[in-house]
């Protein structure tokens, strides 16, 4: 199915505006970019990153409001109420909104579905992992081949972190271990440690996609039942999650690829749940973050086994 994308330029004052004219031509859904919800952000820290793409940063003055239209007759009589909307409020607005100029693109539905998939191939990574889309073939025979469509969640295997964190695991001998993979996306981790014959996988991610993503791909790699079991929620913050995920010395193994500041906040849980002599991996962290999260675990009672890096990415594996 074909959509029109209508995108609207204004600014910060207008785009409360420009919401209000769209709600009134019956749209309730539509995408607002703002630099200034950007700085807001990185100011108040109110959502975990260490890292801001620098094209985001750019063009601080201008607001872009995106609307996306069926081309049908409903389609049709809202384009024309919108430009109306538009017209009535740069006439009467008694503030500056921009200019309110619309542009209009076209946008093919199977383009956000599928148009990454030709950027996915089979993927070598460490010694023993092939990681291959659902739909491509693989013939070798030599490596455990891992199985992924990601969907819209994180973990094809191609980012540093993912791959950092696979060729971790690949060194352990997970037969029969259980193992946490914690902000599982994919699933890829978890999968991966039961390909490797952990007996007790248990994955959870703070989305919910992510969570029946990870569900899936098991069932696509043939994952026993009862092995695998996906789970959505925060542990920081849900006390029956916590209930029903960890436990005094439950996991041999807990994989945590997320980013610095989660992983420094969950130390105490991870030290917790894991068995003595249970080891720790956790990515998601930037080289410049490396000696914050070593110097936290230590204090949690870690012991650093190895840390590596790989393009500004790094990798920490720890025992307890």
């Amino acid at each position: 199915m074909t959509f029109e994308e209508l995108t609207i330029h204004t600014n910060t004052p207008g785009s409360e505006l420009v919401g209000g004219v769209l709600l009134a031509a019956g749209i309730s859904c539509f995408v607002t970019e703002d630099y200034n919800d950007l700085v807001q952000v990185i100011e108040e820290k109110s959502i975990p990153f260490d890292y801001i793409e620098e094209s985001l940063l750019t063009d601080p003055g201008e607001v872009r409001v995106k609307v996306y239209l069926a081309h049908n007759e409903q389609g049709r009589l809202q384009r024309a109420e919108i430009l109306a909307g538009l017209e009535k409020l740069q006439a009467e607005a008694e503030t500056d909104v921009g200019s309110l100029q619309v542009t209009f693109s076209q946008v093919d539905e199977e383009d956000w579905a599928d148009n990454w998939k030709q950027y996915f191939h089979p993927l070598p990574i460490g010694q023993r992992f092939i990681v291959k889309p659902t739909w491509e073939p693989y013939e070798g025979d030599d490596r455990i081949v891992l199985e992924i469509d990601p969907a819209s969640s994180f973990g094809s295997g191609q980012h540093e972190t993912t791959a950092l964190c696979l060729e971790e695991l690949e060194k352990m001998d997970l037969t029969g271990k259980s193992l946490l993979d914690m902000g599982c996306g994919s699933g890829i981790l978890g999968i991966g440690a039961a390909l490797l014959g952990a007996s007790e996988v248990v994955c959870v991610d703070i989305e919910q996609i992510a969570a029946d993503t990870a569900a899936q791909n098991a069932q696509i790699n043939r994952i026993p039942a009862g092995v695998l079991t996906t789970h959505c929620g925060n542990i920081l913050t849900d006390a029956s999650l916590r209930e029903k995920v960890l436990g005094d010395d439950r996991y041999d193994v807990i994989a945590a690829n997320i980013v610095a500041d989660v992983i420094i906040a969950m130390l105490p849980l991870f030290r917790a749940s894991l068995k003595p002599g249970g080891k720790l991996i956790c990515s998601g962290i930037l080289e410049t973050r490396k000696d914050e999260v070593l110097s936290a675990a230590r204090e949690q009672g870690f012991t650093l086994l190895s840390a590596r890096e790989k393009n500004d990415w790094a990798v920490v594996t720890c025992e307890k």
